[in-house]
């Protein structure tokens, strides 16, 4: 039988794209996307992000709730209508954005201080921060959103998001939305837009 060509030990079971070369499933495992360029339409990386995603999906549903059951107890449960509308408009950006946990915390926080009434010296947005920016800011502005809530919800959930690291993946939020919320039919915008229609306020 062929050995992998990377430890040349085990049996070389899986063919690499990445290397033009045979190697073993433990070796794709360990050095996918990390010593190996894995092309994105390789089956055994596709087959490995869905697994984590739903791993990632089940695991952000359980601290959700804790979050959410944790607001509720504060007296802060008037923030929770919000922050589902932040999650889902965060999935439906991220299934077009390759991005980290700490790009979208960076994107929250700079909403937040858009929101501010104190003046603060702006850092330039991110292309997440920019998008959320064009969707919330005309909300608030004009009445339709309040803007303590929107200000409270995104400072919130960019706490929730930071503390939501397993097993050191730089991006466990984003694949954990990715598996909660599937992607949208329509994919034109990175971030869904009032005058889509597809956007739910609180109530």
């Amino acid at each position: 039988m062929e050995k992998c060509s990377l430890c040349s030990e085990r049996t070389a079971s899986r063919s690499c794209p990445a290397l033009g070369k045979r190697i073993c499933s433990i070796c794709c495992g360990e050095h996918r996307e990390k010593l190996l360029r894995c092309p994105q339409d390789c089956p055994y990386l596709v087959a490995a992000e869905k697994k984590l995603r739903e791993r990632r999906a089940n695991e952000l549903s359980r601290d959700w709730e804790k979050l959410i059951a944790y607001l509720k107890e504060k007296g802060r449960g008037h923030l929770v209508p919000m922050l589902e509308v932040l999650r889902e408009s965060l999935a439906q950006g991220l299934h077009k954005l390759d991005v980290e946990d700490g790009e979208v915390v960076s994107a929250l926080e700079y909403c937040a201080q858009r929101l501010s009434p104190i003046e603060l010296l702006e850092r330039a947005p991110n292309i997440l921060g920019r998008a959320l920016e064009e969707t919330l800011v005309p909300l608030v502005q004009s009445g339709k959103l309040d803007r303590e809530t929107v200000r409270d919800a995104l400072e919130v959930l960019a706490a929730f998001v930071e503390h939501f690291q397993k097993d050191n993946d730089r991006k466990s939020f984003v694949r954990g939305l990715l598996g909660l919320y599937p992607p949208p039919p329509e994919r034109s915008s990175p971030i869904v837009r009032p005058g889509e229609g597809r956007i739910i306020l609180p109530e």
